[in-house]
């Protein structure tokens, strides 16, 4: 399957080759993989889109350039740091401050309101899940948390990485996504141009059980 990235004037074609998956297909649950590598240290890698045809053939979609954690990817992920976590993780979710009705994956818009919360609060049982309150009536310590409404060009779309959330484990590392591009390292997540964050909302499916692998090269 081609995927075509258009927005703001510019197309990032489809890159569609019969080249060997860099993954091991049988580790692999279902037929959507998104493939991020950066060499080892670094904040500047490439995020791919991996998919499995009808005749079980791995295709490469596209190929996109990618910001991840300024201390590049890593097993020791945490809060406080700024390393992206190292391995393969369900993308079971989005969400964004710009309604996306061609997400496919289940979306939640985040009004402008400021009560949207993704909790950074390691003391919190709240720990790395989205929830909504106004400031002084939360649950847990908002400064240590984000403020998801407040995000922008960020947040405008995400896909939320399932890394350290069933169960998660208290200082371990929070609020990771794929989110817009700023033109500059991450805490932690992976930032591509908001086109590629929308163009993957688009065409990830839970049906066919995406993940994101994150390893250095």
């Amino acid at each position: 399957m081609a995927v075509f990235v258009v927005g703001l004037g510019v197309a990032l074609l489809p890159r569609v080759t019969t080249d060997k998956p860099p993954f091991d297909p049988d580790s692999i649950p279902g037929t959507q993989v998104v493939w991020v590598t950066a060499p080892a240290g670094e904040a500047r890698g490439t995020l791919e889109l991996w998919q499995r045809n009808r005749l079980r053939d791995w295709k490469r979609s596209f190929a996109t350039p990618a910001w991840v954690g300024a201390e590049g990817i890593s097993e020791l992920a945490a809060e406080g740091r700024s390393f992206t976590p190292k391995g393969t993780f369900a993308l079971t979710e989005g969400f964004g401050r710009i309604p996306d009705p061609a997400a496919r994956l289940p979306y939640i818009a985040i009004d402008r309101s400021n009560t949207w919360w993704w909790v950074s609060d390691a003391e919190s049982p709240l720990y790395n899940r989205s929830f909504r309150c106004a400031s002084p009536d939360c649950p847990f310590d908002t400064s240590l948390s984000e403020n998801l409404g407040r995000t922008e060009p960020q947040y405008n779309h995400a896909l939320v990485i399932d890394y350290n959330r069933s169960p998660a484990l208290p200082g371990a590392g929070s609020a990771f996504f794929v989110h817009g591009d700023v033109g500059r390292p991450t805490a932690g997540c992976v930032a591509v141009s908001e086109d590629v964050v929308r163009t993957l909302l688009a065409t990830l499916q839970p049906s066919r059980k995406p993940v994101i692998g994150l390893y250095a090269s």
